[in-house]
């Protein structure tokens, strides 16, 4: 038996022994993770440092903040979650208990990514605690440090058997995809997560796919072009661009290119100085396959700023592009790096037909002064995400679910709707043995009748406290006894 097959194997037991589903062992558990962002900060801090370059208060404000804020939430909220949820009844079932019950799939399998490797990895692993799932963590190797504090230190805090950590490259993420899971978690790109989908479907497991893609920004000429621009600096440039969310090129009126490509420069200059590569907030590029990849993509485009490089230090400058063709290389794939093309359009409308020739993105960001530009960019596209006059900052707010749509991803998560994500929302019905005279309008033999009684308290919702209840049960019991017995039988 291979070690992946071992780890699965041990958390499908440890679930089976029941005792995630307890609502204290969860809440211990995640309190536990809480422990490590406090108690290891530094370890961690050190790890990403070595992998991305992330200074420690970079990998704070990015990768582990966000984690607490979700952890607290998730305690504070789980046994609301986790309450059976009442919901509307007809006539037909006035009488009866219906509600809905979470619980948990089972065993997940949550692959991260190495761009924000804790913070992509660690959510996804919050929601399954919470739901009451044992899950098998397998962290991206690209982030060789991390991974591998990630496998020392999850140990350490939370349950080793229901949540064990299994490390390694391709074929051991094959491997673990020819296992069985109740649910595969894949945070990465679009042509890994067909991989998923198809490896997925030979269990008919199903899977949630956070990806990523090309998001437009839409800069309107009347906007205030310097706060826009500033936003959207730090929103490509921050983790040098390797964020599924930044903003992946600009769309503008040619009359405002000039203006746009100036205030950039000058938050690139009041984020990271005039030489990023020697400031701790400008990250590196993961490695030197990403770095050749994002290099390739400037052959046909004019530099307007930036384009300094070293690959001996997979280190790109913050980079913009000017005048950029739709049939420009950097316009043919995710850039996923420092950077950020410039199309002109001439209108609001040549900008929405331009993004909806593409694949949906994961986020679409505008920015404008006037709700009707906003509006019409909301109504007249679909992504997974949009927000106006910021980037990035969507993310944060935990009562939004976050998740792509076609291309982008499927499914979504963060607060509440990570334990929906990773919780089966059983439907139960609960009947008594009486008030039999109700339901001979659903027995044969069938006459126009019945059905006409069936309609009646079928279509009829209702949705009333318990004085009316009991007001409506009492009527029934008298239709029950007398109006159907006397017209159905």
């Amino acid at each position: 038996m291979s070690r992946e097959q071992q780890a699965v194997a041990r958390a499908r037991k440890a679930f089976e022994t029941g005792r995630s589903k307890c609502l204290e062992h969860r809440i211990r558990q995640l309190k536990n993770l809480q422990r490590l962002f406090i108690e290891k900060q530094s370890v961690i801090s050190d790890a990403v440092k070595k992998d991305l370059n992330k200074s420690e208060v970079g990998t704070q404000l990015y990768e582990t903040l966000g984690l607490e804020g979700e952890i607290s939430l998730a305690i504070k909220k789980l046994k609301e979650w986790a309450a059976p949820r009442p919901v509307e009844k007809n006539l037909m079932t006035i009488s009866d208990t219906v509600y809905i019950k979470p619980e948990p799939l089972g065993v997940v399998l949550i692959i991260g990514a190495w761009n924000y490797p804790w913070a992509v990895t660690i959510q996804p692993l919050i929601g399954a605690i919470a739901a009451g799932n044992a899950a098998v963590v397998k962290p991206s190797e690209v982030c060789v440090h991390t991974s591998k504090v990630m496998e020392d230190l999850l140990p350490l805090y939370i349950d080793n058997e229901l949540y064990p950590v299994v490390t390694g490259g391709v074929s051991e993420t094959q491997e673990l995809l020819r296992q069985r899971f109740d649910h595969i978690f894949y945070t990465g790109n679009s042509m890994v997560g067909k991989l998923i989908m198809e490896a997925a479907a030979k269990h008919l497991t199903p899977v949630t796919l956070e990806l990523g893609g090309k998001s437009p920004c839409y800069i309107d000429k009347d906007c205030d072009i310097s706060i826009a621009c500033r936003r959207v600096a730090w929103g490509k440039y921050t983790n040098c661009g390797q964020t599924c969310i930044a903003p992946d090129y600009i769309l503008c009126e040619p009359s405002v290119q000039d203006r746009v490509i100036e205030e950039v420069k000058k938050s690139i200059k009041e984020f990271y100085t005039d030489n990023p590569k020697t400031c701790p907030d400008y990250g590196r590029i993961i490695n030197q396959r990403h770095f050749k990849r994002i290099m390739n993509m400037l052959e046909d485009s004019d530099i307007a700023a930036g384009g300094d490089n070293d690959e001996s230090d997979c280190y790109i400058a913050p980079t913009v592009l000017r005048d950029v063709k739709p049939e420009a290389k950097v316009m043919q794939e995710e850039i996923f790096g420092p950077l950020l093309p410039i199309l002109p359009v001439n209108s609001l409308g040549e900008a929405i037909k331009f993004i909806n020739k593409g694949e949906k993105p994961l986020a679409l960001y505008v920015f404008s002064s006037d709700d009707k530009v906003i509006k019409r960019m909301t109504d007249e596209t679909s992504s997974g995400g949009l927000l106006a006059n910021d980037c990035l900052v969507h993310y944060s707010v935990s009562s939004l679910p976050f998740g792509g749509v076609g291309n982008s991803g499927m499914g979504c998560y963060h607060g509440k709707f990570s334990f929906d994500q990773l919780s089966h929302l059983r439907g139960c019905l609960i009947k008594q043995l009486k008030m039999e005279g109700v339901n001979s309008m659903r027995y044969p033999p069938h006459t126009l009748k019945k059905l006409g009684w069936a309609r009646f308290f079928i279509l009829n919702n209702v949705d009333v406290g318990w004085v009316g209840r009991m007001a409506l049960l009492a009527v029934l019991a008298v239709v029950a006894a007398v109006v159907l017995q006397k017209y159905l039988l």
